[in-house]
C-alpha cells in the first residue's frame, strides 16, 4: 500500500466533487480519483474553433440569488466556492408541433407571473392552478422538515402538519393532477419540464414534480459565467487548498475486500489503503468491474440489477456565425415536443423517427459574451430509450448521428422559424457512445437510474440503510439517493460524505 487515506472518492462529478471537499473540510485525509484528464464529468466544457462549449446544464434550480441563497448557492458558500452566476431570462419557452391546444407560450420565472401566464395561455386555470401551486408550497416545506430531522421525520409531526405531502407522496404527477380537476391545457403547459426527467408524467411521482417547478419558479435558474468546469476546477482547487488529493488520468479498476468491507481501492497508479469508498459512477461498474460475483450475494445482486436504466442522451453543440439577434432567436430556453401527451413522447424515444423531442438553449441569452462578437452558442438536447444505439453497425454510426441532427434543426426551424443550418461555424456531436465513453454511464445515461414511481427519491431516501449494500461503501451523485440533476448530485455528496463522516464516528 502506497497510502492510507480516510476515505476515497471514485469519480470527479458533481457528487465526487462535493463529497471530497466535504470530506477534507471536516479535517480528513482524502483522495478523489477521476479516470479522465480533468474533473467534472459532465460539468465541464470544450473547445472547438473560437468557441466554448457548456456541455450539459441549461440551468440549475435550487441556487438562488445572493440575497435569497437556496440550497446549492449555501452548500458552496460553506465549502469556500465563489463563481459569478447569471440568472436565466425565462423559465421556457415550450412549443408543440402537432398540438392545436397549446402551440407557443414562453412562461416567466416567478408564481405570482408564471401563474397569470398560464391564465392568459389557458383562461379558466387559476382555480386548479392555486390548488395546485398550495400543494408546491406545502410539499416544500415538508421536504424541508424532512432533510431538517436528519432522516428521521416525527411521524406525528408529518402527519398533524405535513398531511397534505402524505396525501400526495404515492401518486404520479397525473393522478394528483387529475385529483385537484387541472384542466388538460393548463396541465400541458405546466408539464413543459418532464423532458428534464425523462419519466412520463403518468409514472413520475407528483411531490418530485411539484417540488421541481415550485424550485424553479421561486428561486429562478442560474447559470455559472464561465461554463460548469468552472464550479469543478473551483471545486478541485478547493480540496487542494484543504489538504486532499486528486489524481486525475486514474481509473480505479477495483475495490479492495477484506471480512466483507473495503481494504482499499487498485488503481492504474498504484494501490490505497483506506477503510471508506465514496463512488460517484454506477453501482453497475462498481459491483460489476470493481469486485468479484464471490463478494455479493444474491439478493445483493438482484438489488443491483432491478433499477432501471434512465434516458440516453444526445446534444448537437452548435457555434453559429450571426449574432442571436439576427438570427431571430428570442428565448434562452426551448422545449419542442410533437405533443403533451408524455406516455407517448416517452414511447417515441425508442424509435429515431417518431422522435421529436428537444430541449434546446441558446447560451447568449444569458450570457452576452459567452461568445466571440457577431457569434451565437446553441445546444440541442435529445434523449432516447432502451438501446437503439447499440444496434447502430460501426458504417452507419457518423450517418445516424448526423441525420438525427439534421432532423433536430428541422424540427427547431419548423417551431421557431429558425433556421440555423447556413450559419454552422462549429459543430459537435455527442451521441449514448461518446457521452458512455467520456463519462462512463452505462450506455451513456445522463439520467442515471430512472427516477420513476417504485425508485423516486423518497424512495431511496427511506431506503438508504437496505441500499448500503456493503458497509463501507457509498454512492454519490446521480446514482445516489438524492436521484439526478444537477442541485441533487452537489447536495448528494455533501449528504454522503456526512454519513460517511458519521459512520466514521460509529454513529452509523
Amino acid at each position: 500500500m502506497a497510502r492510507r487515506y480516510d476515505a476515497v472518492v471514485i469519480g470527479a462529478g458533481n457528487g465526487g466533487l462535493t463529497a471530497a471537499a466535504t470530506m477534507a473540510k471536516a479535517g480528513k485525509s482524502v483522495l478523489l480519483l477521476e479516470q479522465h484528464n480533468t474533473p467534472g464529468g459532465f460539468a465541464t466544457s470544450f473547445v472547438r474553433g473560437r468557441f466554448e462549449f457548456e456541455p450539459s446544464l441549461h440551468e440549475m434550480c435550487e441556487f438562488g440569488s445572493e440575497q435569497e441563497p437556496a440550497s446549492v448557492r449555501e452548500l458552496f458558500d460553506e465549502l469556500g466556492i465563489k463563481l459569478d452566476w447569471h440568472l436565466v431570462p425565462e423559465a421556457y419557452r415550450m412549443v408543440l408541433l402537432n398540438d392545436p391546444d397549446v402551440k407557443d407560450v414562453t412562461m416567466p420565472f416567478g408564481v405570482e407571473a408564471y401563474t397569470e401566464a398560464v391564465e392568459k395561455a389557458a383562461p379558466g386555470s387559476l382555480p386548479s392552478m392555486k390548488k395546485f401551486l398550495a400543494l408546491c408550497s406545502d410539499i416544500n416545506d415538508a421536504l424541508n422538515y424532512m432533510s431538517s430531522s436528519g432522516g428521521h421525520p416525527d411521524p406525528k409531526v408529518m402527519q398533524k402538519d405535513y398531511a397534505n405531502f402524505l396525501k400526495c407522496a404515492p401518486y404520479s404527477t397525473n393522478k394528483v393532477l387529475d385529483v385537484i380537476g387541472m384542466p388538460v391545457k393548463t396541465r400541458k403547459i405546466i408539464e413543459a419540464y418532464w423532458c428534464y426527467m425523462g419519466v412520463d408524467c403518468d409514472h413520475f411521482p407528483f411531490y418530485a414534480y411539484a417540488i421541481m417547478l415550485w424550485k424553479y419558479l421561486t428561486t429562478g435558474g442560474y447559470i455559472p459565467h464561465k461554463r460548469t468546469h468552472s464550479i469543478s476546477l473551483a471545486l478541485s482547487n478547493r480540496i487542494l487548498e484543504l489538504g486532499g488529493d486528486i489524481w486525475c488520468s486514474t481509473k480505479a479498476t477495483r475495490i479492495l475486500m477484506k471480512d466483507g468491507k473495503p481494504c482499499g481501492v487498485r488503481t492504474t497508479h498504484g494501490d490505497v489503503e483506506t477503510e471508506h469508498v465514496i463512488c460517484d459512477c454506477s453501482p453497475n461498474a462498481v459491483f460489476g468491474d470493481m469486485m468479484d460475483d464471490s463478494e455479493l450475494t444474491s439478493a445483493q445482486r438482484r438489488a443491483i440489477n432491478a433499477r432501471e436504466i434512465g434516458m440516453r442522451g444526445f446534444v448537437v453543440y452548435v457555434g453559429l456565425n450571426k449574432p442571436m439577434e439576427e438570427l431571430g432567436l428570442d428565448a434562452y430556453s426551448y422545449f419542442i415536443y410533437d405533443n403533451m401527451d408524455t406516455v407517448d413522447q416517452v414511447k417515441c424515444v425508442n424509435s429515431f423517427e417518431k422522435n421529436h423531442i428537444q430541449a434546446s438553449i441558446c447560451l447568449n441569452a444569458a450570457i452576452p459574451d459567452c461568445s466571440p462578437p457577431g457569434t451565437t452558442i446553441m445546444s440541442f438536447t435529445t434523449f432516447f430509450g432502451a438501446d437503439l444505439w447499440d444496434n447502430i453497425a460501426p458504417e452507419d454510426y457518423v450517418k445516424t448521428k448526423r441525420a438525427v441532427a439534421d432532423q433536430i434543426f428541422e424540427d427547431f426551424a419548423k417551431a421557431t422559424g429558425v433556421d440555423v443550418r447556413p450559419y454552422i461555424e462549429e459543430i459537435e456531436i455527442a451521441t449514448p457512445a461518446t457521452l458512455a465513453r467520456y463519462t462512463l454511464n452505462p450506455k451513456g445515461a445522463m439520467y442515471a437510474y430512472a427516477n420513476s414511481d417504485w425508485d423516486s427519491m423518497l424512495a431511496r431516501l427511506m431506503m438508504m440503510k437496505e441500499d448500503e449494500i456493503i458497509p463501507g461503501i457509498r454512492f454519490a451523485g446521480g446514482y445516489g439517493p438524492r436521484v439526478y440533476g444537477y442541485n441533487s448530485t452537489y447536495n448528494c455528496g455533501n449528504m454522503t460524505a456526512k454519513l460517511t463522516l458519521a459512520d466514521m464516528k460509529g454513529e452509523v
